[in-house]
């Protein structure tokens, strides 16, 4: 049966049949998406469960995620691009969950061009975590029913290719002094700055009130005021 994408709701109800244990999860990835609106629990549900599922495939869990993506694009199970896609690149899906479960996520921002400007999204931002979910879960869960499949009596095929070509996903990372840049503090001010640990002045940038912020909530306030005394 040749379809080109199947609904998250299909997925599950497919792999449900396969696995009620992995339908369940799926599902899961799903409530804390759509009920509780927890982005970062929901990308580690969907991380998790992703390479259970490829490792379940091969019967091989021991192996690095690495390689179990790498044996299913030797066997032909994956496509080149889709391994490229959770294995290669900088911003692959093994580097995204590998940062999920091992990263100071303060380092780290996905990069998009909205209005032709870059902007910059913290992964320590649940609307982030959200985000990227809602951009790869659809591909994942594609993905994921293709290789349960292969234990139907009848396969899925489904392409995979162009989803991924629409897919940009960059991840850039900041030192804590560029973040207290663009709050607007200059470290200089900040006593002991230097004397603090990595880790310590990571923490600092994330809690900083954002001067840049509230200078121009004042300013437009202030204007807003002038504004007002002029008509009245």
């Amino acid at each position: 049966m040749k379809k080109e994408f199947y609904s998250k709701t299909e997925v599950i109800n497919y792999v449900w049949q396969y696995s009620r244990h992995h339908g369940e999860l799926l599902s899961y990835c799903e409530i804390a998406r759509e009920e509780s609106g927890n982005g970062h629990a929901a990308l580690i549900f969907l991380f998790n469960l992703t390479e259970n599922i490829f490792k379940d495939r091969l019967e091989n869990y021991d192996a690095s995620l690495h390689d179990i993506i790498s044996t299913l694009k030797d066997e032909g199970i994956i496509t080149h691009k889709e391994h490229d896609f959770l294995n290669e690149h900088d911003d692959s899906i093994r580097k995204l969950r590998n940062l999920l479960a091992h990263a100071n996520l303060s380092k780290y921002n996905l990069t998009f061009i909205e209005d032709d400007k870059e902007i910059y999204y913290p992964l320590t931002e649940n609307e982030t975590c959200l985000k990227l979910f809602d951009i790869i879960s659809d591909i994942l869960f594609n993905l994921m029913l293709r290789i349960v499949s292969v234990n139907f009596e009848k396969p899925l095929e489904i392409s995979l290719d162009e989803k991924i070509d629409n897919v940009e996903i960059k991840i850039k990372e900041f030192t804590p002094e560029e973040l207290m840049g663009f709050k607007g503090i200059d470290v200089s001010t900040v006593s002991d700055w230097h004397t603090l640990s990595e880790t310590d002045r990571y923490r600092f940038a994330e809690n900083a009130s954002d001067v840049k912020g509230v200078s121009a909530i004042a300013e437009g306030l202030m204007d807003s005021q002038h504004l007002t005394r002029q008509l009245f």
